[in-house]
């Protein structure tokens, strides 16, 4: 049997694969095995990796690095320090395939000890553009560096061919996080707003913004200018909050402690370190609209055909649905981008361009279908295609595989 190294630094990544790790476990070909590292071991971000735990994964391997300070030199550290450690795990679980997701920088730290470890690897989420983040940088160096790719749509499938990436390590899967909404039980709106503690029958926004990593010398600015647009929607609006934290990137402790005192002491609106998938989903299709900077408003909300205010640059670039209203930092753009959100009718389908939530039985497909036409030393050996302009068909010939 195959074995497949899975690892998952953060509560968001962890909840996109959940059920693409479930159907490696229920599949005879497959062996998972489960490599935890990042916030899912901070006590300041929820202890995730309980979550983990609560859904029946059997955990390999705990990698904890140090999120106390969000700053560039202790990130750094942190990635340097994981490098040699995640050596130390491959030496000892021995996959034949890591598995990752996204663009988070714990990847930088995956790409060293694969290289270095001669251990194939697969990304999912290849091809995309974020313009506002060294994610993006991120992102596109896992694309050269890892040898099977898993893209959510024909665009970014093209894009990672383009890149240079030979046709048949590129399966166009769908984003895995959509397979959630057809698999993962979800609250009745009661539930939630009983567990909540909400009435959310009054409109109440989804609310999560991260540092934006190339702009981080305004972070401070950029959150004043949201917490007086959400002050003033509430006023005339009468808008509640529930609050997410955002992810351990550089500035994300100023971004929690102003969402601290944002909250605090108020019982129209919460801040909760982490959600949960049966929760988080039940609010997307329960609540008025999202808020912030999460590609979650882009991937999963369209689904729901949720309204998302997408604030700033963060994810400029990336594909959008109908449901996504753009504003920028300024508190006046992001408040008419709020009451356009109370005006979208939620009975008008939306089209996503990110799946259908079939993805992850399309992965599994596809390497199977590697894993049975080439070796260890052919996955492994890349070569460079050559993209010609006028070569639209060949660049167009990456692999669908429906289930």
């Amino acid at each position: 049997m195959i074995k497949i190294c899975v690892i998952t630094g953060a509560r968001s990544e962890y909840g996109l694969m959940r059920w693409l790790m479930d159907d490696i476990c229920s599949s005879s070909d497959f062996v998972l095995q489960l490599v935890v590292t990042g916030s899912h071991l901070s006590v300041e971000h929820g202890l995730t990796y309980r979550e983990i735990e609560a859904d029946g994964f059997k955990i390999d391997a705990s990698v904890p690095i140090s999120l106390d300070s969000s700053d560039e030199v202790s990130l750094s550290k942190s990635v340097g320090l994981l490098t040699g450690r995640l050596s130390e795990v491959f030496f000892t679980l021995r996959p034949d395939l890591v598995m990752v997701m996204g663009d988070r920088y714990e990847l930088l730290a995956v790409q060293a000890a694969c290289i270095l470890s001669a251990i194939p690897i697969a990304h999912i989420s290849g091809g995309e553009i974020t313009e506002g983040a060294i994610d993006d940088q991120i992102r596109h160096a896992m694309t050269k560096v890892a040898h099977l790719h898993y893209v959510a749509n024909k665009v970014y499938g093209m894009r990672v061919r383009q890149m240079g990436e030979e046709r048949w390590r590129i399966c166009v899967s769908g984003e895995p996080g959509l397979d959630n909404i057809y698999r993962q039980p979800m609250m009745t709106s009661d539930e939630l707003s009983a567990d909540l503690g909400l009435d959310l029958s009054k409109p109440t926004a989804l609310v999560t913004y991260h540092p934006v990593t190339l702009e981080i010398e305004k972070l401070d600015e950029q959150m004043i200018e949201l917490l007086a647009a959400l002050e003033e929607a509430h006023t005339r609006f009468g808008l509640q909050y529930v609050v997410t934290y955002p992810n351990a990137d550089i500035g994300s402790d100023r971004v929690i402690k102003a969402w601290k005192g944002f909250v605090d002491s108020r019982s129209d609106r919460m801040l909760i370190k982490s959600m949960g998938q049966s929760r988080y989903l039940s609010a997307l299709r329960t609540m008025s609209m999202m808020i912030g900077n999460s590609s979650s408003g882009l991937v999963e909300a369209p689904s729901f055909s949720m309204p998302a205010v997408n604030i700033g640059s963060r994810q400029s670039g990336r594909m959008r649905a109908t449901n996504v209203i753009d504003a920028s930092y300024n508190r006046l753009s992001i408040l008419k981008a709020i009451s356009q959100a109370l005006s979208w009718d939620r009975k008008v389908p939306c089209t996503n361009p990110y799946g259908d939530g079939r993805s992850s039985q399309r992965i599994l497909d596809h390497l199977r279908y590697v894993f049975s036409h080439y070796d260890r030393r052919q996955i492994l050996s890349k070569k460079f295609f050559d993209f010609k302009k006028s070569d639209q068909e060949e660049m167009l010939g990456v692999i669908v595989l429906d289930s």
